[in-house]
């Protein structure tokens, strides 16, 4: 009796023992598996609150770059018809007074033209007469207000067209119609695009709705072609 009660007990301690061992068994895993979802649960929730914060700070960028383009732009066309304000009938007398008018007008404003055309397309600068009506976007016959247009769009050397039409404007036997603006982008997005102090790095860019970056930067190792917003 003696023995078999004993073997009993032992029975029963072994059971308590494995019921224990495997308790905690379940317990510890339990545990790691509830710290890692956790752990991953907050490496989650971390990056969707950088995310959001990131989201932020990019529509915050974004307005801000937006309304100092859009302020640019309308501080040009304000210079534009500033210009035209001093223009006077005796700048008007010939083509030497009108390039000398011209040309005050460009160091005044930092321009890299400031144009007239005539009724037959063909353009007034400070330098001279040009024909080369046709690269650029405004329609002489059909401009009712001040238009803003980039010319040389695909290339390296793009420039801020502002037009304005004229009129009744007499000159050297025929009529100007339209007076413009040329910029260079650069001089036009100054204080848009953020650079680094020691690399010179763009952290900011713009584009077209095609896809065409103004700034003519590579912004985050890609080459300046390329444009992972656009397929």
């Amino acid at each position: 009796m003696t023995s078999g009660g004993e073997g009993r007990v032992e029975n029963r301690n072994r059971n308590i023992t494995g019921i224990a061992v495997a308790g905690f068994i379940i317990i510890t895993l339990i545990t790691v598996f509830g710290t890692m979802w956790i752990g991953q649960s907050a490496r989650e929730d971390s990056q969707e609150a950088a995310r959001t914060v990131s989201l932020l700070y990019l529509d915050e960028l974004a307005g801000r770059r937006e309304q100092v383009v859009a302020d640019n732009l309308q501080g040009r066309i304000t210079d534009l018809h500033t210009a035209l304000e001093l223009m006077t009938d005796d700048d008007l007398s010939d083509i030497e007074h009108l390039q000398q008018y011209q040309a005050k007008m460009k160091r005044l404003f930092k321009l890299e033209r400031f144009a007239f055309v005539d009724t037959e397309g063909l353009i007034y600068t400070s330098t001279g007469t040009q024909s080369d009506i046709d690269e650029y976007r405004f329609d002489r016959d059909s401009i009712t207000g001040p238009e803003i247009s980039i010319k040389n769009l695909k290339t390296h050397d793009k420039k801020v067209i502002i037009a304005t039409p004229l009129e009744h404007v007499p000159f050297n036997g025929g009529e100007l119609v339209v007076c413009f603006m040329e910029i260079d982008m650069k001089e036009m997005l100054q204080g848009v695009s953020m650079h680094s102090q020691s690399s010179d790095t763009t952290f900011s860019n713009i584009y077209t709705s095609d896809g065409v970056a103004l700034t003519d930067m590579i912004l985050g190792g890609l080459a300046e072609e390329d444009n992972l917003f656009v397929s």
